[in-house]
């Protein structure tokens, strides 16, 4: 029916555009990460689009979830590590972000662990928005961060 929005595809639609604009940060984030550390900038930029087509397709399909949080954590690790050593970013969101790959790396293992246990579901859907809901807020903290640096 024209003029009618159907609110199924709402979700899927915000959880789309979020990912994408999600790739100027990344791009962002490389270039100040190349001057201090390479390999870092390159792994840190890889990951980030990893975390960004993984955790897209992991939204709608379960099975690729795991993927989704191992990418992340590996992207979270690669830049909180790189931010924590060389302070292109502030050393407490560096931490923090360490902590956050700490975090993504137990979910991880929680669901390779627990596999059987788990049942697709509400539990499984409202995890998976949690995890968008960290993802959003740390991404406030880097916009706050990338605002208030002095170029």
């Amino acid at each position: 029916m024209l003029g009618v929005v159907d609110l199924r595809y709402a979700y899927d639609t915000l959880i789309a555009i979020a990912f994408g604009l999600m790739l100027p940060a990344i791009a962002v984030l490389h270039t100040l990460h190349r001057p201090v550390r390479s390999s870092g900038a390159v792994l840190g930029t890889i990951a980030g689009t990893a975390t960004v087509a993984i955790g897209l397709a992991g939204s709608v399909a379960l099975d690729l979830r795991p993927a989704a949080l191992l990418v992340l954590g590996v992207w979270w690790w690669t830049i909180g590590k790189m931010w924590v050593e060389t302070s292109v970013m502030p050393r407490a969101l560096g931490f923090a972000t360490a902590a956050l790959a700490v975090v993504a790396f137990l979910g991880v293992a929680v669901l390779a662990l627990s596999a059987d246990l788990l049942q697709p579901g509400a539990i499984a859907g409202q995890a998976w928005t949690i995890v968008h809901v960290v993802i959003g807020l740390w991404l406030w903290s880097v916009a706050v961060a990338l605002f208030r640096r002095e170029y």
